[in-house]
C-alpha cells in the first residue's frame, strides 16, 4: 500500500510539468495557496527547480474571465497553471499558458511602461497589506504601497505603472522576471518566472505571513485589444481592483 501511495505521489508531481490536465492541487476548492520556502529559484522559463512544489491549475471551466472581454472557446484556447514559492527576501512566481496563437502587436522587448494588458501576458496582483480593499487602483492610492499590479508579456516587455515602483522590472531590489515560448506536442507553451521581493508589498512581509494574491492571464488572438482576460480568483468586471475577490497565500516558515 505504501509503494502504491508513493507511486501516486511520483504521477501527481510528473503531471505538473506535463500541461494543464491532472495537476497538484494542494488546496482543491478554496481560495488558499501555501507558498513553500525554497531556496535555489532560478529565473530561466525551464522549471526545473519547481520539481515538488503543487501548480494550481486555472481553466475557462473553474477560473473567472472579466466581463470586460470574451470567454475563450476552451482549454486550447487558453488555460493554465501555476505555482508560488518564496524565500528570506522574495516570493517567486512560474507559470506555464496554453495558448492557441502568440500575439504581441502592442509591445516591445525592454519596455517597462508598456500597454501589457493588450498582449499574450500575465498579470501578477499583490495585497501586501492583505486589507482585501475593494478598490485598490486610483491614483494616490494607499494600497499601492503594499502591492499593487506587476505585468510581464511573452516578448519580455513589462509594466508595474498600477504599483507603488513603475518603471522597476528588472531591478533586483524590487521585481524582475522572464519570460519564454516554446513549441511542444504541437502547442503553444508560454512559461513565465517572476521574482517580487517584499520591498514591493510594503517591506514588512516575511515568512509566516499571509497576502492577498490572485494572477491574470492576457490573451490576444487577432490584434488590437485583448479578447481574454482569465483570472485565478476575482469579482468581475472589477477583478484588477477589487482586493476582495482575491485569493490568499500563506508563506509558509521554513521548515
Amino acid at each position: 500500500m505504501k509503494q502504491f501511495a508513493g507511486l501516486m505521489l511520483l504521477v501527481l508531481i510528473h503531471a505538473v510539468l506535463s500541461g494543464c490536465s491532472t495537476l497538484l492541487r494542494p488546496d482543491e476548492n478554496g481560495a488558499l495557496i501555501v507558498a513553500p520556502y525554497r531556496n535555489g529559484i532560478v529565473l530561466d522559463g525551464k522549471l526545473n527547480d519547481w520539481k515538488g512544489i503543487g501548480f494550481y491549475e486555472v481553466t475557462p471551466e473553474n477560473g473567472v474571465f472579466d466581463l470586460e472581454d470574451t470567454r475563450a472557446n476552451g482549454p486550447d484556447d487558453l488555460c493554465y497553471k501555476f505555482a508560488l514559492c518564496h524565500d528570506e527576501q522574495a516570493l517567486y512566481v512560474a507559470v506555464e499558458v496554453i495558448d492557441d496563437k502568440i500575439i504581441t502587436d502592442n509591445t516591445e522587448k525592454g519596455d517597462t511602461n508598456a500597454q501589457v494588458w493588450k498582449d499574450d501576458a500575465i498579470e501578477i496582483f499583490i495585497d501586501g497589506n492583505h486589507n482585501h480593499s475593494p478598490n485598490a487602483r486610483y491614483k494616490g492610492c494607499p494600497e499601492l504601497k503594499t502591492g499593487g499590479e506587476f505585468s510581464l508579456a511573452i516578448n519580455g516587455a513589462a509594466t508595474s505603472f498600477w504599483s507603488g515602483w513603475p518603471d522597476s522590472f528588472g531591478k533586483s531590489a524590487y521585481w524582475e522576471g522572464i519570460a519564454v515560448a516554446l513549441k511542444e506536442n504541437d502547442r503553444n507553451v508560454l512559461r513565465y518566472e517572476c521574482r517580487l521581493t517584499w520591498k514591493v508589498m510594503g517591506g514588512n512581509i516575511k515568512p509566516g505571513d499571509t497576502i492577498g494574491f490572485t494572477i491574470g492571464v492576457q490573451d490576444d488572438d487577432d490584434g488590437g485589444e485583448r479578447d481574454h482576460a482569465l483570472y485565478w480568483k476575482a469579482v468581475s468586471p472589477l477583478c484588477w481592483k477589487n482586493e476582495g475577490g482575491w485569493g490568499d497565500a500563506l508563506l509558509e516558515r521554513k521548515k
